[in-house]
């Protein structure tokens, strides 16, 4: 079975009924459809070469942006054209210390500019339908700089569920705005890492 990642695929997702009549786009056409945006929470939506446009009442949008957006990826199946969305359940905290059973003893989500923090980021991961080869967590500053990571954890068998505690010292915030914690994971027939989940630290 020939598997990718998609790189382009289309989706459409119904967001008004059919037989509405528009005066004409804001933002332009794409090859004769009126071109659409599309924000999730407030922040709008990267599309790449190919945007979302609207065709009989319905936005399409390339199925790679909605994915990258919901922290799901995809599989595409050429023989049998089929793609397969996955959404594994990810939930992180981060805390200065965890407790006997690995319970957030002292969880925060907001530092002051210029702290430095022992902590540790731990993430209980379910719903893995389908099998990963690996997965790691980057602690990422405002500006993008990837400042801290596990580095990649091979899973030796198949899991659907597992938990994993990463303690990470020494951390100084010295920017204001969001850190955010990625938790990545990799499948065996895949070249590059997606993030499923992010945590965000708020420095100020």
């Amino acid at each position: 079975m020939n598997v990718k990642r998609l790189a382009v695929l289309t989706a459409a997702i119904v967001v008004l009924g059919a037989g509405v009549v528009y005066a004409g786009s804001p933002w332009g056409d794409y090859k004769g459809y009126e071109k659409v945006r599309v924000q999730l929470n407030n922040v709008d939506v990267t599309t790449g070469d190919v945007p979302a446009f609207l065709i009989d009442g319905r936005v399409v949008l390339p199925l790679r942006a909605l994915s990258d957006s919901l922290n799901a990826f995809v599989k595409w199946d050429d023989a049998t054209r089929t793609v397969s969305i996955y959404k594994p359940n990810v939930h992180m905290f981060v805390a200065t210390e965890l407790g006997k059973d690995d319970s957030p003893k002292t969880p925060f989500g907001k530092v002051s500019k210029g702290n430095k923090l022992d902590f540790v980021v731990a993430a209980q991961v379910d719903s893995l339908v389908t099998p990963i080869e690996s997965f790691r967590i980057d602690l990422v500053a405002p500006d993008g700089t990837v400042i801290r990571s596990s580095g990649a954890f091979t899973l030796q068998e198949n899991r659907e569920s597992f938990w994993y505690s990463w303690p990470v010292s020494g951390v100084t915030f010295d920017m204001a705005g969001s850190y955010k914690v990625r938790f990545q994971i990799r499948t065996a027939d895949s070249q590059e890492d997606v993030t499923v989940s992010e945590k965000t630290i708020l420095s100020e």
